[in-house]
């Protein structure tokens, strides 16, 4: 009897132990829900999950020198090169990509990338992922992870929500009125885009 008591009671710990940590091995990366990315894959994106449509987890590498990752929502990246694997801890997974992204008007064109993959995977208040996945492959929002969204809102918590939605929408501006006058958006490419912003307040 005290031996069931202990298989039970110790189960489910090691059921937790047993989870398989992301790793990286013979080029192919393993998410800690199984989903592999390597030379060949083909990775589907979804929206970026920040007020403007910009991506949270996933960043073009400094040598592209671009930030307008909102151009990627709905596109394919066909992978070429998978490497750069780190464990930054707290959840936090870094990997570097690079191939051929198929934007959503069929246009082609090289990516650098760097993805937060894990979080890419993870759904949040009911927001997808930026990277699309089969249901199985799905990552479980983890405890570390709701603990540091939490905290990155903070110190806004103060005012009401509205002045925290207002505060990010100005944010979200200031990025892309960047963007214009560093020429990497039309006029009219801006004012679309804060158009969409101004109306969702």
């Amino acid at each position: 009897m005290k031996k069931l008591l202990f298989t039970t009671l110790l189960f489910p710990l090691l059921s937790i132990a047993q989870m398989p940590e992301p790793h990286f091995d013979n080029d192919t990366l393993y998410t800690s829900g199984g989903f592999k990315i390597y030379k060949g894959k083909i990775l589907k994106l979804a929206s970026g999950t920040s007020a403007a449509g910009y991506f949270k987890f996933i960043k073009f590498h400094y040598s592209m020198s671009r930030n307008d990752t909102y151009i990627l929502q709905n596109s394919n990246i066909l992978v070429d090169k998978v490497r750069n694997f780190k464990n930054l801890g707290n959840d936090n997974y870094n990997i570097r990509i690079t191939g051929t992204v198929t934007y959503n008007d069929g246009k082609q064109a090289p990516v650098d990338m760097l993805m937060d993959f894990e979080k890419a995977i993870t759904s949040y208040d009911g927001i997808p992922g930026e990277l699309t996945v089969a249901e199985e492959f799905k990552i479980k929002r983890t405890q570390a992870i709701t603990t540091e969204s939490k905290e990155q809102t903070k110190p806004v918590e103060i005012k009401g929500s509205g002045d925290i939605r207002k505060l990010m929408v100005a944010d979200e501006i200031k990025k892309l009125f960047d963007l214009y006058k560093a020429g990497a958006l039309t006029k009219e490419e801006y004012e679309a885009q804060k158009k969409k912003l101004l109306d969702r307040q």
